[in-house]
């Protein structure tokens, strides 16, 4: 049975995921940033969904953000419901938590003073980050 972090860390992968999945639907023209598959809230405009996702800051590694959040929320979720806690995994996933929380500090930085566009949906993806880089310490360390 999972305890409460491991489920909380799934939990949270599962909608960094769909979150991930969608940007990246949207980078490669797969659909339309102002689909209903997202709650309004959520929603930008096409303009400024397009413009987040054409800035440089939008890849690492001239791959976009978005595809290496489905590899690492995939990653996260393999390994958390795998059992995976073997220290060269675990300590890996931690690492590349860490970084996605310290990449996602330059992100926002970058949304709010930069390119001025407020993302709800990048902002939730950086918390969401956040809480899992704390969450894996509890669940793998």
């Amino acid at each position: 049975m999972m305890n409460v972090a491991k489920y909380a860390a799934v939990v949270l992968a599962a909608i960094g995921l769909y979150i991930a999945g969608y940007f990246t639907l949207v980078y490669y023209g797969l659909l339309a940033a102002n689909t209903r598959l997202m709650p309004t809230v959520c929603q930008l405009e096409e303009r400024s969904c397009k413009t987040v996702l054409s800035t440089k800051y939008a890849r690492v590694f001239g791959v976009p953000n978005s595809l290496l959040g489905v590899l690492y929320y995939l990653a996260v979720m393999l390994v958390v419901t795998g059992g995976f806690t073997a220290a060269p995994i675990s300590v890996a996933l931690i690492a590349v938590a860490w970084f996605t929380v310290a990449l996602g500090l330059v992100l926002a930085y970058a949304l709010f003073f930069i390119i001025r566009i407020p993302c709800p949906l990048c902002l939730t993806g950086h918390t969401i980050n956040l809480a899992l880089a704390i969450l894996l310490i509890s669940v793998l360390g």
